[in-house]
């Protein structure tokens, strides 16, 4: 790592925060740029930028501006529009770029898994009148509107700012952390049918996945595309790839 290097880190996931904080305990100048709607930024000890960049002039100028050498993109491994993009106009501006994407999940014996390219595809495994519980986010609801004939619920830690889009469907309001034995509990209340999420990985969300396991519910799980390269799964990776840099 050069003695001037100042690194941006797109954060958007627990490795943007961790990979943040290890580098200020290392004394090196780092910035998170984050979404509006990002969570993550209220532990974040860095400078952050809000918003991320429309344009690869906005991008450019950022890096120029406050002298970035390294870019290290921590965003939500399923979102790679904005890895791919980042990708690109580093390269433009011969800028080091690193992608931190950790491990996907893998079934295991319990399980039943139907992997899904994209949320929209999962109307073709879910074919049933059913109540699902979608584990996606509020912002991807629309992804799922040809769910006409299911009853859906979503989970949110803050009430949400508008009414749910679909009249077969409602908020859940629950504050983590969620225990498999709270996960299991929920699905039974709600008389969950079937769960739905994207491939994110990370042990922090295994608790749902065991639960639907322990109940014998079906999961629609949605895979992730390939990572961008080059790319690391850790946060110790990055940083050796930085010290190599």
């Amino acid at each position: 790592m050069q003695s001037a290097t100042k690194i941006l880190v797109l954060s958007g996931t627990r490795e943007g925060v961790e990979v943040i904080q290890r580098l200020q305990e290392k004394q090196v100048d780092v910035i998170a740029s984050v979404a509006v709607d990002a969570r993550t930024h209220v532990t974040l000890t860095a400078p952050v930028h809000f918003g991320g960049f429309a344009t690869q002039t906005d991008f450019a100028d950022f890096l120029s501006k406050n002298e970035i050498t390294h870019v290290l993109d921590a965003s939500h491994p399923n979102d790679t529009k904005i890895s791919v993009q980042t990708q690109k106009w580093c390269r433009a501006v011969e800028v080091k770029f690193l992608n931190i994407t950790r491990s996907g999940w893998h079934a295991k014996a319990g399980d039943r898994w139907h992997t899904v390219a994209r949320e929209a595809d999962v109307v073709h495994v879910i074919t049933d009148p059913s109540r699902v519980f979608l584990a996606t986010g509020r912002m991807r609801l629309s992804e799922f509107s040809n769910l006409d004939h299911c009853y859906l619920y979503c989970r949110q830690i803050d009430v949400a700012p508008d009414a749910f889009p679909f009249l077969n469907g409602e908020y859940v309001l629950c504050h983590p952390p969620f225990s498999v034995e709270d996960e299991m509990a929920l699905f039974e209340r709600l008389k969950i049918d079937w769960l739905v999420l994207r491939n994110a990985g990370g042990e922090r969300s295994m608790s749902k996945l065991i639960a639907a396991r322990h109940l014998g519910l079906p999961v629609a799980m949605i895979d992730r595309p390939a990572p961008v390269s080059p790319s690391v799964e850790t946060v110790d990776q990055a940083l050796e790839w930085l010290k190599a840099c």
